[in-house]
């Protein structure tokens, strides 16, 4: 698990320390640039989750510009900061799909449900993390998870299995449990194939299975969690154990 990677393009420093006091305990500020040049270089070393772009630098709309550069590199979530008020860059940078336009100075609030309304958006499920805790989107490879007021991600592959509790369901990782709601059903469904229900209370990453034992049909995982196999799951666990053998 980890936090949110933001990724900030802001030439005025006192602008930035301020973007720094309301984002840092929540997220990890990947990188910060100053002109097009640096936000290209940085970007492509760093792997944001999110970018906020001041659309005017040194007279120039160099965010509007960095913003066609990721949609046609890497495309992410974009939210623009600016304090002009002109219809021409507003226009300009609609033609870019920002997922929110702010004007400054920001309010940290507005700033901090931008953020989650711009995951939604990108994912099409408006409504689904500003909801409440324990909402989670998924996102490609990534599931983001609401605690509190953060957004956690956790990378799919990272998952060693998941846990139902009625409407409910407990994401195990290596070194953290979370806890959502969705349905295991409806969860698993979203899962990729190495992804597999072994009982009916478990779905299992089977790239986690560390070994099984047959006499008794449970299964241990890299970290050391010992999981009850169901009897109509039995031949499935044996056929899996066979491939991964």
């Amino acid at each position: 698990m980890e936090k949110l990677n933001i990724f900030i393009l802001e030439d005025d420093s006192t602008e930035v320390e301020m973007l720094k006091i309301i984002l840092s305990d929540e997220y990890n500020i990947s990188g910060i640039a100053t002109n097009y040049e640096e936000a290209v270089k940085i970007f492509n070393q760093k792997t944001p989750d999110i970018a906020i772009l001041d659309i005017f630098m040194n007279g120039e709309r160099e965010g509007i510009r960095f913003a066609e550069y990721i949609q046609n590199t890497r495309p992410i979530p974009i939210l623009f900061l600016t304090n002009s008020k002109d219809k021409i860059s507003f226009s300009q940078a609609k033609k870019q799909n920002p997922y929110n336009y702010l004007l400054k100075p920001v309010d940290p609030y507005s700033l901090k449900f931008s953020i989650e309304l711009a995951f939604e958006k990108y994912a099409n499920q408006v409504g689904q993390l500003s909801t409440k805790e324990e909402a989670t989107l998924q996102l490609d490879n990534k599931l983001l998870v609401k605690k509190g007021n953060t957004l956690i991600k956790v990378v799919v592959s990272d998952i060693y299995y998941i846990e139902s509790d009625d409407k409910y369901c407990f994401i195990h990782t290596k070194d953290a449990r979370f806890l959502v709601q969705k349905s295991l059903k409806s969860f698993s469904e979203t899962l990729p194939d190495n992804f597999v229900s072994l009982h009916r209370k478990y779905v299992v990453n089977t790239d986690k299975i560390l070994s099984v034992m047959p006499t008794d049909y449970t299964l241990t995982l890299k970290n050391n969690s010992v999981l009850p196999v169901s009897q109509r799951h039995r031949k499935q666990l044996l056929d899996i154990f066979t491939i991964i053998k």
